[in-house]
């Protein structure tokens, strides 16, 4: 099955790199955050320690959408304020990249039906890296655009997952949407954005549902002030162990 994945996503990968091959990027957005939270789940509900109850955040993040697709890709790296040598240092990296190729685009079909405005087959892998743990999940399955009036955009996953850590050894779902709601008060510019992440039970880890929506004011162009809230319920598939806390951010967009 691990490797029907790949295969999936090398499918996916190759069709939209080939197809970008004869396309120049019709936008690319990068973007820098710091975040720092106060309220982090540190016990897991079995009783070992998981995490620090308070640490900093720094996150990169690149879209890139070309005619055939898109890509995006985010690294977070955790506890920028604690020392690796700190008796409770959690630090660790967690980056995700996924591409989508647009089946109407390719194929010539018109596949738009509602609020449904293109199909894309999406592949995507997670990376996670740590003290403890070095693992990579395969994704691969399907994701659809939504045209809902006034959004930037509302996309949508429904992704096969196969997680190689041991405590996982199986295959689960991940169901994921994405949104941008960019808003005006005054002459203020405002965007209501995130993501909510589910995903089944996997071996020995439990469901998980992961959200992290953000409200940014953006004072210039480039620079942006907000909040995030974080709710995570099985924080890393494990049981009864739950967080919900705000997070203060600062943004740098190129």
């Amino acid at each position: 099955m691990l490797n029907k994945t790949r295969l999936a996503l090398a499918t996916a990968a190759a069709s939209l790199c080939l197809a970008q091959s004869a396309h120049a990027a019709l936008f690319s957005t990068t973007k820098v955050e710091a975040l720092y939270g106060w309220d982090y789940e540190s016990q897991a509900g079995a009783g070992f320690p998981i995490d620090n109850e308070e640490h900093a955040i720094l996150t990169l993040a690149n879209a890139t959408g070309w005619a055939y697709g898109d890509s995006f890709f985010f690294a977070d790296v955790t506890n920028l304020d604690h020392g690796s040598g700190g008796e409770n240092d959690f630090g660790s990296v967690h980056a995700e990249w996924n591409l989508r190729g647009n089946i109407g685009e390719l194929s010539g079909l018109d596949l738009s039906a509602g609020p449904i405005s293109d199909l894309y087959v999406t592949g995507q892998l997670d990376i996670d890296r740590n003290a403890s743990v070095r693992k990579t999940t395969h994704m691969a399955g399907l994701s659809a655009d939504l045209e809902i009036p006034g959004f930037q955009f509302f996309k949508l996953y429904a992704m096969y997952r196969n997680d190689e850590s041991s405590g996982a050894r199986g295959s689960s779902e991940q169901y994921t949407a994405a949104w941008n709601l960019p808003f005006t008060l005054g002459n203020a510019d405002f965007t209501f954005e995130g993501f909510v992440d589910y995903i089944t039970e996997e071996g020995d880890l439990e469901a998980q549902l992961l959200t992290q929506p953000q409200l940014v004011w953006h004072a210039t162009e480039h620079f942006g002030i907000g909040m995030e809230y974080q709710h995570w319920e099985n924080k890393f598939g494990l049981e009864d162990t739950d967080e919900s806390f705000p997070q203060v951010m600062v943004r740098w967009t190129f």
